[in-house]
């Protein structure tokens, strides 16, 4: 039996956390400066839990004045955001096509971004749950390891931890880490070998990532940014409790 602490949200769940729980404004404040260009939002495509089946295997990309209206619209199982810096956003809206992001002239640089998911940690746990919780832990280990790594061995300093469902993700919001090439994001992955590390994220081949804040309703999960340590309840939504 699935631990009912972990299980995909219903469409009125979700709608409820949008309307009643998500704030714009303060995923706001935690981009700063580095506000997104793009958003792209998925409405069902894993948990087959969508508004229209047509919608399915789809992504929905707006500008970020936009999203609280795709989000009425689409009642999304995931919110992500583009973390390239476009000199004409608008132009990559127009050829949303996957592409190589770090080589186009339309692009001035890419959020460092290293990701640490429970699946990727080798454990014994029960094959029917969507998350285990000491997969989670031992992430979260993980990360903190390499955030201290990060800041330490390579000078890093503005780094951000969030917790993001599944395991966690570690934004370095820098000016030297936005102009890494490819080669440079693959050799940084290639020197933290010994993390369980999402190397399709760190090398950046994808330029989405998920928007903090938002649900991550495959699993009914906040995605939260950590100060200090991990606290699971503050993840946790209200249509859960």
């Amino acid at each position: 039996m699935i631990n009912p602490a972990f299980r995909p949200a219903t469409l009125a769940e979700r709608k409820y956390f949008y309307e009643k729980e998500f704030s714009l404004k303060k995923a706001m404040r935690w981009f700063g400066s580095k506000k997104p260009q793009l958003i792209a939002l998925d409405a069902g495509t894993d948990t087959k839990t969508i508004k229209e089946k047509s919608w399915s295997n789809t992504l929905f990309y707006c500008f970020l004045d936009e999203i609280e209206e795709k989000i009425k619209k689409y009642t999304p199982e995931d919110i992500y955001y583009d973390r390239n810096i476009y000199i004409n956003p608008e132009l990559r809206f127009q050829n949303l096509q996957h592409y190589n992001f770090l080589k186009d002239k339309n692009v001035l640089g890419q959020e460092l971004v290293l990701d640490i998911d429970a699946d990727n940690i080798s454990c014994i746990h029960p094959e029917n749950q969507l998350v285990c919780d000491v997969c989670l832990q031992k992430a979260w280990h993980e990360a903190k390891k390499l955030s201290t790594e990060l800041k330490k061995k390579f000078d890093f300093k503005k780094i951000k931890i969030v917790y993001s469902g599944k395991g966690f993700h570690i934004h370095i919001q820098e000016k030297n880490a936005y102009k890494l090439t490819k080669q440079q994001r693959t050799n940084l992955t290639k020197k933290l070998y010994s993390y369980p590390i999402d190397q399709w994220v760190s090398n950046g081949n994808i330029e989405l990532v998920r928007f903090p804040l938002s649900l991550n309703a495959q699993v009914s999960r906040i995605a939260t940014p950590i100060k200090k340590e991990f606290n699971p309840k503050l993840t946790i939504p209200r249509f859960i409790k």
